[in-house]
């Protein structure tokens, strides 16, 4: 699958990285209609909730919640997204219950791989696909779990360390040509598209 464009625009200066990420996720998201309500936890960027226009959504940001406690999923939702944020966690397994006991259709999960520790405020996990599929596969039948990465991406980040500065250093025939790769075995992003 070939990475959109007007992603790629947006996230410039941001997290250039995370575009095969959010084009997957668009792709998928184009065939759904989902309406109703929605929360983000950690609330990012906003791109994930850009792409569900018809979801009337809130912001959950953290100290004030905590993805991982009861007391900040005091109703349910019919979409979740925790985009970025369980690797924060001390306890990802507890998020991803009660994302699952409080979502009613939809929740949309990223990860990183292989990153740097980024602390904010701390940093704790890296989570594979498969233990994402397994922690989520008691409360959702349909899991979509991917992930894209290469050794050459892992390492450009490292060396520019997510910044634009990749822009102007990396051809762009050869930037596009490493987007478009993917290697299993060397993810940097992972996300799960999970239904109920």
């Amino acid at each position: 699958m070939k990475y959109r464009k007007y992603t790629i625009g947006r996230l410039i200066g941001n997290d250039y990285w995370r575009t095969v990420m959010y084009s997957h996720i668009s792709e998928k998201l184009a065939s759904e209609t989902v309406k109703g309500e929605g929360v983000e936890f950690g609330g990012t960027n906003g791109i994930i909730q850009d792409m569900l226009p018809q979801v009337k959504w809130e912001v959950r940001n953290y100290p004030q919640y905590d993805i991982t406690r009861e007391s900040s999923f005091e109703r349910n939702w019919d979409v979740i997204i925790a985009d970025q944020v369980l690797e924060h966690t001390s306890k990802p397994w507890e998020a991803i219950r009660l994302i699952g006991e409080h979502t009613k259709r939809m929740a949309i999960i990223t990860v990183p791989f292989l990153i740097g520790i980024h602390p904010s405020p701390h940093d704790y996990w890296r989570m594979t696909p498969r233990i994402i599929n397994d922690l989520a596969k008691p409360y959702f039948p349909y899991r979509d779990i991917q992930s894209w990465g290469s050794a050459k991406v892992n390492y450009w980040h490292a060396i520019y360390n997510r910044t634009s500065m990749l822009l102007a250093n990396i051809p762009e025939p050869e930037l596009e040509a490493e987007l478009n790769n993917n290697d299993p075995k060397k993810p940097f992003v992972i996300w799960a598209i999970l239904s109920k």
